[in-house]
C-alpha cells in the first residue's frame, strides 16, 4: 500500500474513533475519554492496533481497555461505513507506554535545564506563590 495513503487512512480512522467517543456513540460506561495517540495499520488493512492513554489509575485503565475491546466491533463497522473500505480492519487497543515514557523524558529534560538569571535571583517567588493563600492576610 502507498505509504501516503496509509498515513491518511490512519489519521482518518483516529479522527472517526475520537469523534464517535466524544459524541457518545459508544455506550459502554467503561469507555471514558481515551486519548488516541497512534495507530499501526497493516498493509493489507486487515488489522489495526490503536494506542491510547487516559487520565486514570491502573484499575480504571484495565476497565477502559476492556471497554474498548468490547466496542471494537461497533467501532470497526462505524469506520467501515464512513470510509467505504473494501476490507474493514480488525481493531485491537493497546495502552501507549511510549507516550508515558516520552512525558517522563520531557520532565527530566526540563529539570536538568539550567535556571535563568531571573529564576536564580528570585527563587522565593516560585515557592511563595504556590504556598500563599490569597484569601488570608497577615496584616494585624
Amino acid at each position: 500500500m502507498n505509504p501516503i495513503r496509509k498515513k491518511k487512512l490512519e489519521a482518518e480512522i483516529l479522527r472517526i474513533l475520537a469523534t464517535a467517543i466524544l459524541e457518545g456513540k459508544v455506550k459502554d460506561p467503561r469507555v471514558f475519554l481515551p486519548s488516541f495517540h497512534r495507530i499501526e495499520l497493516t498493509d493489507d488493512l486487515k488489522k489495526a492496533t490503536i494506542y491510547f492513554t487516559a487520565l486514570c489509575n491502573n484499575n480504571e485503565r484495565k476497565k477502559l481497555t476492556a471497554g474498548l475491546a468490547s466496542s471494537a466491533g461497533f467501532l470497526t463497522s462505524l469506520v467501515g461505513k464512513q470510509l467505504h473500505l473494501h476490507t474493514n480492519p480488525r481493531f485491537t487497543f493497546a495502552w501507549d507506554n511510549n507516550y508515558i515514557k516520552s512525558l517522563e523524558v520531557i520532565r527530566l529534560i526540563d529539570e536538568s535545564k539550567p535556571k535563568t538569571l531571573y529564576e536564580e535571583t528570585h527563587p522565593e517567588e516560585d515557592s511563595e506563590t504556590s504556598e500563599e493563600d490569597p484569601t488570608t492576610s497577615e496584616e494585624d
